[in-house]
């Protein structure tokens, strides 16, 4: 069992003043955590976004919630998934109302909001879920499956602008409509895993400007379209839970695309509820950690920290809906994770300092829901400008 040393746990209410100093008992001053001012300012640009029940976009931070622009992009309890693009602005991308993509991108010129609706409307259930990630050379892809069951990817060189809109990079029927994605960085090209309509883990590649679907593994492992994660950069490695509750690590055997694929399990069975939504974050040289919310609605990490698999709770019970969204973002030493609770949006602050990583020091923020966002709302971590 991997053993929990946190420091003091402080729950600060929206608007005072955010300290993320840890004083752990019993950790050696080698250990001790970096000082305010510096985790301060780490923390301070990260933020998380949702959408309301009004169908906006909201942002929350160390500091509080916020409207994010005025514009009315999807329905109440969308999916979203933000990301930083390579010139430092922010995309956040739904599927709207319109059943197509929409992106809200920022300017660091004008300190606008501008909503971009890119592409076909029709092609997925509005809200559905999601995945965008910025790869490592800048450019940025979303993924989401439409009502027809196939994937469909769009791609922005370096800035998102509109232009061709989401293209169908799959067959029909390789998934349920809503499925979960998990994006990919590959031998220089994106890719996306999800559980498919057969139960089995799957993996589109782009390979030579073709796009191919391997298995990884056997069908009837999990639950249609349920929770994956997976890693953009560093090397691939993707998660999900089995229908017996356990968590598997799936890496690349080396053999080309379409690869042939390890299969790990790396936790006990019925650690992770069936179907629940999985969070993946690596900081640099640090170890890898898989975040998710047990059955006891407590956020839970499976991390490689000691070199083997280790499971840890982070939080108590009860303070987000049992396997609901969770976000991560790994910033440097850090690792941030967010979610929104059942009566506030909680925030986990987990430090990792190396070499080599010791105990974990983390602290929690709850953040008062003061604007119409339902509990349990899909969230997602970038870093802001």
């Amino acid at each position: 069992m991997f053993i929990n040393r946190m420091g003091r746990l402080r729950t600060l209410a929206a608007g005072a003043a955010l300290a993320l100093a840890v004083t752990a008992a019993g950790v050696p001053p080698a250990q001790a955590a970096p000082s305010a001012p510096t985790t301060r300012a780490a923390a301070s640009q990260v933020v998380g976004f949702t959408v309301g029940q009004d169908g906006r976009l909201y942002l929350a931070s160390s500091t509080g919630v916020s409207p994010f622009g005025a514009t009315v992009v999807a329905p109440p309890g969308a999916d979203v998934s933000a990301v930083r693009q390579a010139d430092g602005n922010t995309a956040v991308f739904a599927v709207g109302t319109q059943g197509g993509l929409v992106a809200a991108v920022t300017s660091s010129a004008t300190s606008a909001i501008t909503v971009y609706r890119d592409g076909a409307s029709g092609l997925a259930t509005p809200g559905t879920r999601l995945t965008a990630f910025t790869a490592p050379d800048g450019s940025v892809y979303v993924f989401f499956v439409g009502t027809d069951g196939a994937v469909y990817g769009a791609a922005y060189p370096r800035l998102v602008r509109p232009g061709v809109g989401p293209q169908r990079v799959s067959a029909p029927g390789v998934a349920p409509p809503g499925a979960v994605l998990a994006g990919s960085w590959q031998s220089g090209a994106p890719g996306v895993f999800f559980v498919g309509a057969d139960g089995g883990l799957r993996h589109l590649n782009r390979t030579s400007g073709t796009w191919q679907m391997s298995a990884v593994g056997p069908a009837g492992v999990a639950a249609a379209g349920s929770g994956v994660a997976a890693t953009t950069s560093g090397g691939v490695q993707a998660y999900y839970a089995g229908l017996d509750g356990r968590l598997w690590q799936v890496t690349p055997a080396g053999g080309g695309m379409p690869e042939p694929w390890e299969r790990v399990v790396v936790s006990g069975a019925g650690t992770v509820p069936v179907g629940a939504r999985l969070a993946v974050a690596r900081p640099a040289a640090g170890p890898t950690g898989v975040y998710f919310a047990d059955a006891a609605g407590a956020v839970r990490i499976v991390t490689n920290v000691s070199g083997g698999w280790q499971e840890s709770v982070a939080t108590n019970p009860g303070v987000a809906g049992p396997g609901g969204p969770i976000s991560v973002l790994a910033v440097e030493d850090y690792v941030f994770s967010g979610w929104c609770g059942n009566d506030l949006w909680w925030w986990l602050f987990w430090w990792w300092r190396r070499p080599p990583p010791p105990p974990p020091l983390a602290e929690t923020l709850a953040v008062s829901l003061g604007y119409p966002i339902q509990y349990g709302a899909n969230v997602s971590l970038t870093l802001y400008r």
